[in-house]
C-alpha cells in the first residue's frame, strides 16, 4: 500500500526523484526538503501541474523537517554535487558533514523510518548514516549498485540482442571505480551468460569498464545523472512500499556475509516493508571475491579517513 515518501534536497536527482514517484503512482505523499525553501515549492507546483495525467498523490515542498514527520521512507539525496574529474570517495568529507546535520532531523521528526541513502560517495555515506542515525540495521541502506547494475543489464541486453528483464547479472562491490561485475552467477533468460552465443570475456569487462566509467561522461555533457537514479529509487521504493521482496544490489554494512564486517558496500539483498529482509550470500569465483575484498579495502580506508 502506498505511504509517506520524504526526499531530503530538491537539487537534480531529487527533483527526479519526486518526478519518478510521481509518474508511477508509487507513494501517497511525497514531501521534498531543500534549505531554499523558493527551489522546494516550485518543483513540487511544476510536478504537480501534471496531476491531470498521473495517480493523485500529495506534494509538500519544504525547507521545515517538521513536515517529514510519520514519513515511511527519507530518500537522502542531498550534499555537494560531483564535479567533473572527480570521484565519487573524494566528495566524502563534505558530504559526511551534511548527511550527519540531516540524520540528526530525520532521528528527531521521522525515528521509525527507513533511511534510504543516494549521495555519493553512498557506501562511506551509507556506514555514517547508520552510525548516526542508531537505527536498527534493517532499516538503512543506500542505493549502491543499483544503477551499475541496471546500466551493465542495459549494455549486455544490447550486446545480446535481448530485453534488459531478461538479463540476471550483479555488479557488486564499491558504487565507483573498485566495482566488479560478477560473470560468474550471471545468466540471460535462465541461460548462464558464458553459454550465450557471441560470448566473450574480454567484451564483457569492457561493457563493465564501460559501465564504470559513463558517469564521466555524462557529467561533462550535462554536469550531473539523475534520471536513472531516480528509476533506481523508485523501483527500491516500491519494494519497500508493496512488500515485494525484490533483490537489489543495495550498499549495506555487512555483518559477517562473505566474511566482511563493519563496512557498507553492494551485495544482493531482498527489501520489502521492513527495509532489508534478508542479505543474500551469492556464490562468487575466486577473482570475484578478490575484487570485492579490493572495494572493502578501499571503503575501509575512506571511512578511517573520516575525522
Amino acid at each position: 500500500m502506498p505511504g509517506k515518501v520524504a526526499i531530503i534536497g530538491a537539487g537534480n536527482v531529487g527533483t527526479a526523484t519526486a518526478f519518478a514517484l510521481a509518474l508511477d503512482g508509487t507513494a501517497s505523499e511525497i514531501v521534498l526538503i531543500d534549505r531554499n525553501l523558493e527551489k522546494a515549492k516550485g518543483e513540487v507546483l511544476d510536478i504537480e501541474h501534471g496531476a491531470a495525467f498521473m495517480n493523485h498523490t500529495e506534494f509538500v515542498g519544504s525547507k521545515s523537517y517538521k513536515d517529514i514527520k510519520d514519513a515511511d521512507i527519507v530518500v537522502v539525496t542531498a550534499g555537494a554535487a560531483q564535479a567533473p574529474g572527480e570521484t565519487r570517495l573524494q566528495l566524502l568529507s563534505k558530504n559526511v558533514r551534511i548527511l550527519k546535520g540531516i540524520v540528526t532531523e530525520v532521528k528527531r521528526y521521522a525515528p521509525q523510518s527507513i533511511l534510504m541513502i543516494v549521495t555519493n560517495p553512498v557506501d562511506v555515506l551509507t556506514y555514517y548514516a547508520l552510525k548516526y542515525s542508531h537505527f536498527p540495521h534493517h532499516r538503512v541502506f543506500g542505493t549502491g549498485t543499483v544503477l551499475d547494475t541496471a546500466r551493465f543489464r542495459s549494455y549486455l541486453a544490447r550486446y545480446f540482442g535481448v530485453n534488459a528483464h531478461n538479463v540476471h547479472a550483479y555488479v557488486l562491490g564499491e558504487h565507483g571505480d573498485s566495482s566488479f561485475p560478477a560473470l560468474s552467477t550471471a545468466n540471460v533468460g535462465s541461460i548462464p551468460l558464458k553459454a550465450m552465443p557471441g560470448y566473450n570475456e574480454k567484451a564483457m569487462h569492457a561493457i563493465h569498464y564501460t559501465v564504470r566509467t559513463v558517469v564521466y561522461d555524462i557529467i561533462k555533457k550535462k554536469g550531473a545523472t539523475n534520471l536513472a537514479i531516480a528509476t533506481c529509487v523508485n523501483q527500491l521504493v516500491k519494494a519497500i512500499l508493496n512488500d515485494t521482496h525484490g533483490i537489489f544490489p543495495v550498499s549495506s554494512v555487512l555483518r559477517g556475509e562473505y566474511g566482511i564486517k563493519n563496512v557498507s558496500v553492494s551485495t544482493p539483498s531482498v527489501i520489502g516493508r521492513r527495509g532489508i529482509v534478508e542479505e543474500l550470500e551469492v556464490p562468487l569465483n575466486a577473482k570475484e571475491k578478490q575484487a570485492l575484498k579490493k572495494s572493502v579495502a578501499i571503503l575501509k580506508k575512506a571511512i578511517r579517513s573520516v575525522k
